[in-house]
């Protein structure tokens, strides 16, 4: 009789489990069938890691645009590839020779950018500390009272062209769209201080910080009725002339609206050149840069250069827990670049996005409809599958890295962009994942631990949704909700 109970009981255990799995399946096909998703694409993915079997799958293999959830690929190749112990470093070299008698340089001091992404972050204030005081003390121990030269910001360790080719202009002059400099500073983003007053009335700019020296600006911001930030700022990389539209809300004695730094290099060359100044150091001629010498002269070879002192960046997996826990963008296109310039000495987004693509090839992803054009996905020519970010997933869940790599990303309920996602929920504090979203376009794709603790990656993309963002995050959520009360 014993034994017979004991059947019965597994066999309702295993119904269970049957019923709860064929439960998620019901509501992906309901998801699908959505009104709202009547001109949408969907790609969908989920796969038990312990057992290797297919929970669901819908659209698995559509390459759709991945928006944010592209940081997987890129944080997860750079911890693969450089090692979650890699150092970027800021160094501070002069080149010419040293009068000790006079205190003169004959030369010029340069500031040799890395490409480290968090110099100067509010992010890592206490590790960085006053670093632009330090070097200039750093210059004034050899005895350097005067220099006949220029300070030179020096960010050719990645390329010129600070932005992927494939970002839309709408971008380009906001925060989120600052693309990666080798000499990067202060996220390379500035602070516009608005006061605006009744509705339909001008904005007025109280100040920038920090001040960016021949910065032009245009403003054309009204006072709306709104709660939030509704301003763009338009202008590329090395354009001093920008303009600032849209609105903000009304009666605001000091709004604040962030966009992107115009030349992070210059800026840096900018801030040693006048804290040198400011403790009495005479310099010769303006700060500059590498890029603005090669503009206004040809043929002009590199003078060899001494180091004074070396500015080290946090380590590698620290970055990475930044990027995937409050998506940055910015940090997501320097890890590409040092990609690029680790596999191909290039630091460039075409170098780094083929070698992320060489990477998961090598490794047997089937890359097919795998198009990698950018490390943040701001670019819409990127192109995923469902089943190849569980690829990825797959992978890391393997890796020496993998609790790394986990706790990088937002816990459902808890943290980073997912403190909102599943709360009260059986997902809440049991699903690590990133989030992806922009126009049109939501995702969802990480780590799931059920109820009965199994583990299951997974990923949804949505492209071209009619409802809302919201709306359409509240449909994802159910999915997700549902993958977490599996009991099995």
């Amino acid at each position: 009789m014993k034994n017979k109970l004991l059947i019965v009981l597994s066999l309702l255990s295993f119904q269970l489990s049957s019923q709860t799995i064929a439960e998620v399946r019901t509501v992906v096909q309901k998801f699908a069938a959505d009104p709202d998703l009547k001109n949408a694409s969907i790609s969908f993915y989920a796969l038990d890691l312990d057992s290797n079997k297919v929970i669901s799958g819908l659209g698995s293999d559509l390459s759709l645009v991945p928006a944010s959830t592209m940081k997987l690929v890129t944080t997860a190749t750079a911890l693969e590839i450089l090692g979650a112990d890699k150092r970027f470093a800021t160094t501070i070299k002069y080149s010419g020779e040293i009068d000790s008698t006079m205190g003169v340089l004959n030369g010029n001091i340069y500031i040799v950018g890395g490409g480290d992404p968090c110099l100067g972050s509010e992010r890592f204030k206490k590790q960085y500390g006053d670093f632009i005081n330090k070097w200039a003390n750093e210059i004034i121990k050899l005895g350097i009272k005067q220099i006949n030269g220029s300070v030179i910001g020096d960010a050719s360790i990645f390329s010129e062209q600070m932005i992927p080719s494939t970002w839309i202009w709408g971008d380009l002059g906001n925060y989120y769209g600052a693309g990666p400099c080798g000499l990067t500073i202060y996220d390379n983003t500035c602070t516009i201080e608005l006061q605006s007053g009744k509705k339909g009335d001008s904005t007025v700019v109280k100040c920038i910080s920090p001040f960016i020296p021949n910065l032009e600006l245009e403003n054309d911001v009204k006072s709306m009725l709104t709660t939030k930030d509704e301003s763009y700022i338009f202008g590329a990389p090395y354009q001093e002339y920008r303009i600032i539209k849209g609105g903000v809300p009304i009666n605001e004695k000091a709004f604040l609206v962030s966009g992107s730094i115009p030349d992070p290099a210059y800026l840096t060359a900018f801030e040693l050149d006048m804290e040198l100044r400011s403790l009495g150091i005479k310099i010769a001629n303006p700060a500059t840069t590498v890029r603005k010498i090669k503009l206004e002269t040809t043929g002009s070879q590199q003078p060899k250069r001494k180091t004074i002192t070396t500015t080290w960046s946090p380590k590698l997996i620290s970055i990475i827990n930044l990027t995937n826990t409050y998506s940055i963008n910015l940090y997501a296109e320097h890890l590409v670049n040092q990609i690029g310039v680790f596999k191909y000495g290039s630091g460039d987004t075409g170098s780094g996005t083929l070698a992320t693509q060489n990477f998961w090839a090598a490794n047997g992803l089937d890359s097919d409809g795998f198009y990698v054009n950018d490390g943040s996905g701001l670019s819409r020519f990127n192109g995923v599958t469902a089943k190849q970010l569980v690829g990825i997933l797959q992978h890391m869940y393997k890796s020496k890295n993998k609790q790394l790599f986990i706790n990088s990303l937002p816990v459902a309920g808890k943290s980073g962009t997912l403190i909102n996602v599943g709360k009260g929920s059986a997902a809440a504090g049991k699903i690590h994942a990133k989030s992806g979203y922009m126009t049109r376009v939501r995702s969802y794709a990480g780590y799931v631990t059920t109820k009965n603790k199994k583990n299951v990656a997974f990923a949804l993309i949505v492209n071209n949704f009619n409802c809302t963002p919201s709306q359409m995050k509240t449909k994802m959520e159910k999915i997700m909700i549902k993958l977490a009360e599996i009991e099995k």
